[in-house]
């Protein structure tokens, strides 16, 4: 018999005080879909690709951690167009940092969810994703 083995990430939880209102901003900002819904638990999609999975936290953990005392993330999101997303994101009001050129390694700039979770948003041509 063989071993199992790891084949990918199935799903990555993020913590939020509000189900209702954080599924309502993704949703509206990357035009994400609602899938497995139930008491506290969502799961958000694009098309069939799942992204992210909400769970209301009874706490103020949230997905984030320090280096430096520097707040990072723990998700990159990734786009193939980073300049009008973050045009977008800017215009609505969403808490994003300025786009980032890294040359070969892409374009990365921050954002931040209606609960203090970071994420990065990453921009990369040259580079094979299977998503």
């Amino acid at each position: 018999m063989g071993v199992g083995k790891i084949l990918g990430i199935a799903y990555n939880i993020i913590p939020v005080a509000n189900i209702d209102k954080s599924a309502e901003w993704f949703v509206k900002h990357f035009g994400f879909n609602i899938r497995n819904q139930r008491e506290g638990y969502l799961s958000l999609f694009r098309d069939n690709r799942p992204i992210l999975d909400l769970i209301q936290s009874d706490n103020e953990t949230r997905a984030v951690f320090e280096i430096n005392k520097k707040k990072r993330w723990i998700i990159t999101f990734f786009t193939n167009d980073i300049t009008t997303l973050h045009t977008y994101l800017k215009l609505e009001n969403v808490k994003v940092g300025e786009i980032a050129d890294e040359g070969k390694y892409g374009k990365f700039f921050v954002l931040e969810d209606l609960d203090g979770n970071l994420f990065d948003v990453w921009e990369h041509h040259d580079c094979e994703l299977n998503y």
